[in-house]
Protein backbone atom coordinates (compact mmCIF):
# COMPACT_ATOMS: atom_id res chain seq x y z
CA UNK A 1 0.00 0.00 0.00
CA UNK A 2 2.68 2.18 0.98
CA UNK A 3 4.62 1.90 -2.13
CA UNK A 4 1.20 3.53 -4.39
CA UNK A 5 1.19 6.05 -1.95
CA UNK A 6 5.02 7.24 -2.53
CA UNK A 7 4.58 6.82 -6.83
CA UNK A 8 3.45 10.57 -6.60
CA UNK A 9 5.69 11.83 -4.19
CA UNK A 10 6.98 14.77 -5.96
CA UNK A 11 4.98 17.13 -8.46
CA UNK A 12 6.96 16.12 -11.22
CA UNK A 13 5.87 12.37 -10.38
CA UNK A 14 3.06 12.98 -10.15
CA UNK A 15 2.64 15.37 -13.44
CA UNK A 16 4.09 12.53 -15.61
CA UNK A 17 1.95 10.23 -13.82
CA UNK A 18 -1.40 12.28 -14.98
CA UNK A 19 0.25 12.82 -18.40
CA UNK A 20 0.32 9.00 -19.05
CA UNK A 21 -2.99 8.84 -17.15
CA UNK A 22 -4.46 10.93 -19.94
CA UNK A 23 -2.85 8.69 -22.88
CA UNK A 24 -4.48 5.92 -21.59
CA UNK A 25 -7.54 7.12 -20.86
CA UNK A 26 -10.62 6.23 -23.58
CA UNK A 27 -12.25 9.80 -25.44
CA UNK A 28 -9.10 11.41 -24.45
CA UNK A 29 -7.44 12.82 -27.83
CA UNK A 30 -4.57 11.41 -28.08
CA UNK A 31 -2.14 14.45 -30.21
CA UNK A 32 -3.76 16.94 -27.29
CA UNK A 33 -2.59 14.63 -24.61
CA UNK A 34 0.94 14.43 -25.83
CA UNK A 35 1.30 18.27 -25.86
CA UNK A 36 0.03 18.76 -22.83
CA UNK A 37 2.94 16.13 -21.84
CA UNK A 38 5.25 17.76 -23.85
CA UNK A 39 4.33 21.36 -22.97
CA UNK A 40 2.05 22.22 -19.92
CA UNK A 41 2.38 19.15 -17.06
CA UNK A 42 5.94 19.84 -15.77
CA UNK A 43 7.06 20.75 -12.81
CA UNK A 44 9.27 23.41 -14.06
CA UNK A 45 7.82 24.54 -17.23
CA UNK A 46 9.30 26.72 -19.65
CA UNK A 47 8.65 30.28 -19.11
CA UNK A 48 6.80 30.48 -23.05
CA UNK A 49 5.45 26.85 -22.23
CA UNK A 50 1.96 28.57 -23.29
CA UNK A 51 3.16 29.87 -26.06
CA UNK A 52 4.86 26.28 -27.16
CA UNK A 53 1.80 24.34 -26.78
CA UNK A 54 -0.49 26.84 -28.61
CA UNK A 55 2.03 26.89 -31.23
CA UNK A 56 1.75 22.57 -31.22
CA UNK A 57 -2.22 22.97 -30.95
CA UNK A 58 -2.23 24.82 -34.29
CA UNK A 59 0.37 22.70 -35.82
CA UNK A 60 -2.45 19.45 -34.59
CA UNK A 61 -5.23 21.10 -36.17
CA UNK A 62 -3.49 22.02 -39.24
CA UNK A 63 -2.38 18.82 -40.03
CA UNK A 64 -5.88 17.42 -39.40
CA UNK A 65 -7.20 19.82 -41.41
CA UNK A 66 -5.55 19.24 -44.70
CA UNK A 67 -4.85 15.32 -43.76
CA UNK A 68 -2.17 13.90 -46.72
CA UNK A 69 -4.68 12.65 -49.97
CA UNK A 70 -4.01 9.23 -50.82
CA UNK A 71 -2.47 8.87 -54.30
CA UNK A 72 -4.52 6.88 -57.07
CA UNK A 73 -2.79 4.54 -58.86
CA UNK A 74 -3.38 5.27 -62.46
CA UNK A 75 -2.53 1.51 -63.55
Amino acid sequence: MEDEANVADTPDQFLKALGKSLKGTEGVDAGMADILEAHILKAAPAQNAVAQAKDAILKLAAERANPPKPEVDNG
